[in-house]
């Protein structure tokens, strides 16, 4: 069900692997949107963004975003006509998140990322950032200044509740409402982010891949 351009890009893959997420990931995605819309997944037509975001050709108001970690991906859907970003990553080594906070973050998250936990912390401030910059369609490289902090000191710990970020005024100055997703593997991080401000709720259902087939199933977006 998959178009020219997501074979090819399919094909590309390092390893088989990588090949079988990417594939599963990307069927899934068409299965959600088809049945949002009432379309069949392998007819759904999408077009991108300069930096890759995905949007669905046809679709006005309904707004996406997809990124996957290991064996995880996650889909952002929303009928909103806001942009969304969403970003999850599974949790750097200790020494790999302060060498990396040392180099990208503003001064007041290294010191976040120095208290302890510094894998999590560094990990969850990533995924917010990410959110972010995928919500606007920009490059990574442009949201390292955003500050996503929130100011608690607590950062290793799920926000939920959703909290409006601004970037600085050169880059993405933003704002964006942005709050912590809370997923069943522990060994991961995520965030989910709108363009503008205003609150916003989620609900989180799971697709798992079987032997033979994928499986839908009501759960946790």
């Amino acid at each position: 069900m998959l178009d020219a351009e997501e074979r090819s890009r399919a094909a590309l893959a390092a390893r088989e692997e990588l090949r079988r997420r990417f594939v599963i990931a990307h069927g899934a995605t068409r299965h959600v949107l088809g049945r949002r819309l009432g379309t069949a997944p392998g007819a759904l037509r999408f077009s991108r963004g300069p930096w890759g975001k995905p949007e669905v050709a046809d679709a006005p108001g309904l707004r996406v975003s997809l990124t996957h970690s290991g064996d995880l991906a996650l889909l952002a859907v929303t009928g909103s006509g806001r942009a969304v970003g969403v970003d999850v990553e599974s949790l750097r080594p200790d020494g790999d998140g302060l060498r990396l906070a040392r180099r990208f973050f503003p001064a007041a998250e290294r010191d976040l990322v120095t208290g302890g936990d510094a894998g999590r912390v560094f990990t969850r401030l990533w995924t917010r950032k990410e959110a972010c910059v995928k919500a606007a369609g920009g490059r990574l490289a442009q949201g390292f200044a955003v500050p996503v902090g929130h100011g608690t000191g607590r950062e290793a710990e799920e926000r939920t509740e959703p909290v409006t970020v601004r970037g600085p005024d050169s880059g993405l100055p933003g704002p964006w409402t942005l709050r912590d997703l809370v997923l069943p593997d522990p060994g991961y991080c995520a965030a989910v982010a709108l363009d503008g401000e205003g609150p916003f709720r989620t609900r989180l259902r799971v697709w798992r891949a079987a032997a033979q087939t994928d499986q839908y199933a009501g759960g946790i977006p």
